[in-house]
């Protein structure tokens, strides 16, 4: 894993020495993410810089280091990522009487270009990868990001320059160029806690999709095309009652894994006790020749605590196990990290945990597996079963049956309902159930299925409220061709998150986070045959009665007891109430009436004001809204007056 940035200034005003000191700069930006090695390749003709940082994974040998040219002299090219295959592809290559010089991926996906083409090359490579391609022929820059924007790329382009990081912070060490804020991107920020690609916090900067291909000339031209997509894959029409999908799906993840092991450094896996990291575990577990190492970390507070869980499931496949317990003002100091790890705004608040599961898992290992991607493709998340379960309920019932329960629901105190989750049996989502009730009240009135999910994933119904800019961008729910092609409620919901939650939230925070303590994290379930296959599975064996991941159960229970695989998903939470209320209360406080906040020119203050109040009070738990808010503020301190 590694970092990527570089940029092409049309003027061509610059000299070699700003070249090189500019070059300088954007590797040191991206330290973290390669700290082993890095280099940069310049061609001074045309301004243009290809800069590299590298984490050495396979080959550690200097000959692999980048930036990296073809045999043929054709091209450059600087990867960040793995390609999982490059042994098949290198071994047909050879055949062809290519010589190699180095171990690694990178040559053989820089060879495979050289001989296949860009595009053949593509459908032959399996992994994560984002890498950019400078093609000293055609005199053109090529991005490209993988199937399902597992590694980040970031580009900029205006009249004068065109830039590319796998981070922002790289770009903005080019200190000529315009970081004007995106106001609408702000406002997708405040409902979702991210800003969903291809927009960024500046107006300027976009996000290369996943499964794209960006190629820019000397002429300012800019093409973009798709070279795989989650959205077209077809899905049977019917179940094919030939297919054992469970044994079917277990060898393809059997393959998987061991393929996801392969490095010259030491690996590890990523074990909260969930199912989708247990079944993980235990096929990496039983395809590795190494008994491997597994990694989780505990809170005091025992209501977001899964370590005793992570630690039976090592128990019962003897895993060499590794755990740190924390208390809670552990996040304290975490919170200070958030801005320099993520460089624009990102209030997903199971980023702080993941930064402390980073740092313990890199003290021991280079590479981590994660279960990540199996709530999307598999049916994990509670939106689901409430879709599953209370559909006709919220969608086909009378409105005089819908707007009592939304009164009943709304008028009872908070306290209540949750002393009622407590009683409550855990399939009907104990946890935070008084959260989860007031969201469904929020959606209950609605006839509209798009209008319902969408609620469902908002911070707060109507984000114009907070802010002055009362704009937001249209998002892919609203898009009448993906709901006439995926008519069925919840698997549409699972291709949005699919498309959007999966590369814009999660894998951006597990990213970051795992990169700013150089740890490479890899995840076997996105690896596109088993997305691609995971389609075709009838939803009947992803979600029944109120449960998820039914497949993936049956395949667990090959390896564990019934005891560690049927229990309620807890997720990765903290206790935010208790930094909000107890930590961070004085700090918010003090912003909202703040002349700094008002000189933004960017949220209405006197609505949060109301929230404060009513969240200080307890009539709501507003308690992500202003994580959201504080996580902004610590950004814009951070990076609003840098260049």
């Amino acid at each position: 894993m590694c970092g990527v940035s570089g940029f092409l200034n049309f003027n061509q005003k610059l000299i070699k020495n700003d070249l090189i000191s500019y070059a300088n700069e954007m590797n040191d930006s991206l330290r973290m993410r390669g700290p082993d090695f890095s280099d940069f390749w310049l061609e001074k003709n045309i301004n243009l810089v290809l800069c590299h940082t590298r984490l050495s994974i396979i080959d550690l040998d200097k000959r692999a280091n980048q930036p990296m040219i073809s045999k043929n002299n054709r091209f450059v090219i600087v990867l960040n990522g793995e390609i999982y295959n490059f042994l098949s592809i290198k071994k047909d290559l050879t055949k062809l009487g290519v010589n190699f010089r180095t171990q690694g991926d990178t040559e053989v996906l820089l060879e495979a270009i050289s001989h296949y083409g860009i595009e053949k090359s593509l459908k032959l490579i399996e992994g994560m990868f984002a890498f950019v391609l400078w093609d000293k022929y055609e005199k053109k820059l090529i991005l490209v990001r993988d199937r399902l924007g597992i590694k980040p790329l970031y580009y900029y382009f205006d009249k004068v320059t065109f830039a590319f990081a796998s981070e922002i912070k790289a770009i903005r060490r080019l200190d000529w160029l315009d970081f004007s804020l995106d106001k609408k991107s702000i406002t997708s920020y405040v409902r979702l806690n991210y800003i969903p690609a291809p927009n960024s916090i500046y107006k300027n900067i976009r996000k290369v999709l996943p499964g794209e291909m960006i190629t820019v000339n000397l002429e300012k031209h800019i093409k973009k095309k798709r070279f795989w997509s989650f959205q077209k894959l077809r899905s049977f029409d019917k179940e094919d009652v030939k297919i054992d999908y469970e044994n079917k799906l277990h060898d393809l993840l059997r393959k998987k894994v061991k393929s996801h092991l392969i490095a010259d450094v030491p690996v590890g896996v990523f074990l909260s006790g969930g199912v989708d990291s247990s079944l993980i575990t235990s096929i990496t577990s039983e395809v590795s020749e190494k008994k491997i190492n597994t990694f989780t970390i505990g809170f005091e507070n025992s209501s977001f605590d899964e370590a005793k869980y992570a630690r039976e499931v090592s128990r019962h496949l003897g895993t060499n196990h590794n755990e740190v317990y924390f208390n809670n003002n552990i996040f304290l100091d975490l919170i200070e990290k958030i801005s320099d790890v993520y460089d624009e705004p990102f209030a997903d608040s199971s980023q702080l945990p993941t930064l402390l599961l980073s740092q313990i898992t890199q003290k021991k290992v280079k590479v981590s597996i994660s279960g990540d991607g199996a709530d999307e493709l598999f049916g994990g998340y509670y939106r689901y079963f409430i879709a599953n379960r209370f559909n006709k309920l919220i969608i086909d019932s009378p409105v005089f049956f819908k707007n009592l329960i939304y009164v009943i629901i709304t008028k009872t105190p908070k306290w209540v309902w949750e002393n009622i989750g407590v009683i409550l049996s855990k399939k009907y989502g104990k946890r935070q159930f008084a959260d989860k009730l007031l969201k469904l009240s929020n959606v209950i009135k609605d006839s509209d299925e798009n209008v319902f999910y969408f609620r469902l994933i908002s911070n707060i119904n109507n984000p114009e409220d907070c802010v002055l800019n009362k704009n937001e961008r249209s998002f892919i729910i609203f898009d009448s061709i993906i709901e006439r092609e995926f008519p069925n409620f919840i698997e549409r919901m699972q291709l949005i998150d699919t498309l959007k939650y999966l590369p814009d939230d999660i894998l951006t925070k597990v990213d970051r986070a795992s990169m700013h303590y150089s740890l490479e994290v890899r995840v076997p379930f996105l690896d596109h045959e088993i997305v691609e296959f995971s389609k075709n599975i009838p939803l009947r064996m992803k979600i029944q009665n109120g449960k998820g991941k039914i497949i993936l159960k049956k395949i667990l229970r090959n390896y564990l007891p019934d005891k560690l695989v049927e229990r309620e998903k807890m997720g990765f939470g903290i206790p935010l109430n208790f930094l909000i209320e107890k930590k961070l209360s004085n700090y918010i406080e003090s912003l909202l009436y703040s002349k700094e906040i008002q000189n933004q020119e960017i949220f209405d203050i006197n609505f949060y004001k109301t929230k404060w109040n009513e969240h200080k009070t307890k009539k709501r738990d507003w308690k992500f809204l202003f994580w959201n808010f504080f996580v902004f503020q610590k950004w814009f301190s951070r990076w609003n007056s840098v260049g």
